[in-house]
């Protein structure tokens, strides 16, 4: 015979609202719904897996700062520097930072 090592079971009612929020956190979690749930009851900390669209934003700031890596190294070895390389990477970094803040304000509008 086998014995279960979590041998109480738990019950609760929720109204469609607060279910549909629930399996949505649960589904940004990855977790199946039992380590979900335990993790919220017992206080651990459950963080939301990323989707793609953040690794590639995170690709995008690396290379932006390479860029500016390569931009402070011609300027430091007095080389002349194009205007057009700096407007193209001042478009870029304007178009990175515009993207993180639509990820941002994604994140923060999911977890209500």
């Amino acid at each position: 015979m086998v014995t279960r090592k979590r041998n109480h079971r738990m019950t609760c009612r929720l109204n469609d609202d607060e279910y549909e929020r629930v399996l949505i956190k649960i589904s940004k979690s990855g977790l199946s719904k039992q380590e979900y749930i335990l993790s919220s009851l017992l206080n651990k900390k459950i963080n939301e897996k990323l989707d793609l669209d953040f690794y590639k934003l995170i690709n995008e700031i690396n290379h932006v700062g390479n860029n500016l890596n390569q931009i402070s190294r011609v300027l430091n070895s007095k080389n002349p520097i194009l205007e057009k390389e700096i407007l193209e990477n001042q478009r870029m970094i304007n178009e990175v930072l515009t993207n993180l803040n639509h990820q941002i304000k994604g994140a923060s509008n999911g977890n209500n």
